[in-house]
């Protein structure tokens, strides 16, 4: 029995009222080879038991991160989370498979949603925060396209530091539309090239896409970068890792217009790259171009403190040519455990917990500066994570991992000119013996 119960007749009258005469016309401007020619195989029903026993033998084909000294980072990171944190959005209030629509009846969630906005607002400097988005890269895409909005302009520059993934997702929402993007490259150091931007602003170009601490690791001169816009009349926006603004300069004060990436490092697991939420904060003058939700405090009838949803220039309560934005859904879980873990880690708490990582990986970087087949192509002025070179990197990477050692990412996947680079990142988890023991190994399969 389908799921959707449409008699035949009712299927008729839909096709008739959009033009087409079956099924098969419906789908015909979809490739051949995508389309299933034959019932899905799906075998019998199964009992509960069956169903667990068959889930807990698929789960054992995994190895939780747990298994391994891992030191794997772009764009995924393992942190410390309090334990407090998984009871606390357990709880029935927030635990909701349902984002709320009739929002204003919930107001403990409404609540929560402003008080994550405005942690985000406190790590970015920022005046203002949505409600989250989707994740990173949609985050990005969203800030881009509100920059276009502001500027009126036609022109994207996007660094290619920017993390690959990031960049092909603003590819893939730019393409349907009348904008041109073009990549700024990097210097043989792994930072902006500041005179390639230069060259490439201009009065049709609306925005410049960085990211600081860039996929390499390295902490850019952001306010040089910011300035070469500014002076062309070209927005700034920043992707970045909001772990790292508890020790690192504020992008406000950088000259940052609008401030996006992925929240993932505020309080949520790693569950094989997701669920996370995307965060994007701005100026108060360009609030009204921020897409998403935004939730506001008021006052209600009686003087007493409210909460409501505002600027809701989304498709669903404006026309759509006046929205800002289709993007119709906010990671609300996500965000608020994410609020829930800034509650928990405090000022302080952030802090520690990012100079735990920044001093580990730097030692990091040391002790692996003993091994004379070890190069390092760029500068040392990175925050969690950098780049290393060796001789057939991929095959150094296997064996490590079969000692149950995740030795970092592959640069070649994203940048084949980095030929036998590896990309290793330390957060506050990894300990002295942690690391030695990763340099030991290496250092064993390196002389090999």
């Amino acid at each position: 029995m389908p799921y959707i119960l449409n008699t035949e007749k009712d299927i008729q009258e839909m096709l008739a009222a959009i033009g087409v005469h079956s099924m098969e016309d419906l789908y015909a401007h979809l490739p051949r080879e995508i389309l299933i020619s034959q019932p899905l195989q799906l075998g019998s029903g199964l009992s509960e038991q069956e169903v667990d026993e068959y889930t807990k033998k698929l789960a054992e084909k995994n190895t939780p991160i747990a298994g391994f000294n891992s030191f794997l980072g772009a764009g995924c990171y393992e942190h410390y989370i309090p334990a407090a944190l998984n009871y606390i959005i357990s709880r029935a209030e927030f635990n909701t498979a349902y984002t709320p629509y009739q929002a204003e009846s919930s107001q403990g969630i409404l609540q929560a949603i402003y008080e994550y906005q405005s942690y985000i607002c406190l790590l970015t400097g920022m005046d203002a925060s949505n409600a989250s988005l989707f994740d990173g890269a949609s985050s990005v895409a969203e800030s881009v396209l509100m920059a276009l909005r502001i500027s009126q302009r036609k022109k994207v520059l996007i660094a290619s530091t920017v993390h690959p993934e990031y960049k092909k997702t603003l590819q893939t929402y730019l393409s349907g539309l009348d904008f041109i993007t073009t990549e700024v490259g990097c210097g043989e150091d792994g930072f902006v090239d500041m005179q390639a931007l230069c060259e490439l602003s201009s009065d049709e170009v609306a925005c410049i896409v960085l990211q600081s601490p860039n996929f390499f690791g390295l902490i850019e001169n952001n306010e040089q970068l910011c300035a070469a816009a500014r002076s062309k009349g070209v927005l700034s926006v920043l992707v970045t890792n909001p772990s790292g603004l508890s020790i690192l300069k504020e992008p406000l004060s950088q000259g940052f217009d609008i401030v996006c990436g992925d929240g993932q490092t505020l309080g949520q697991e790693m569950h094989l790259g997701g669920p996370s939420f995307g965060f994007l904060a701005t100026k108060n003058s360009f609030l009204r171009q921020m897409p998403g939700r935004i939730v506001g405090k008021t006052v209600d009838t009686n003087g007493r403190p409210a909460y409501c949803l505002t600027l809701q220039a989304r498709e669903q309560h404006i026309r759509r040519e006046k929205a800002t934005s289709n993007i119709c859904s906010n990671q609300s879980l996500n965000a608020i455990a994410a609020a829930v873990y800034l509650s928990l880690m405090g000022e302080e708490g952030m802090r520690q917990a990012g100079l735990y990582a920044l001093n580990l990986t730097h030692y990091l970087y040391e002790q692996m500066k003993e091994i004379k087949e070890i190069r390092f192509p760029f500068s040392s002025r990175f925050y969690n994570e950098f780049v290393w070179q060796i001789p057939n990197a991929q095959k150094v990477i296997d064996k490590l991992y079969k000692k149950n050692i995740i030795a970092g990412f592959y640069v070649g996947n994203f940048y084949p000119q980095l030929k036998d680079c590896v990309l290793s990142c330390c957060t506050e988890k990894k300990t002295k013996e942690d690391i030695d023991s990763f340099v030991a190994a290496l250092r064993e399969t390196a002389l090999a």
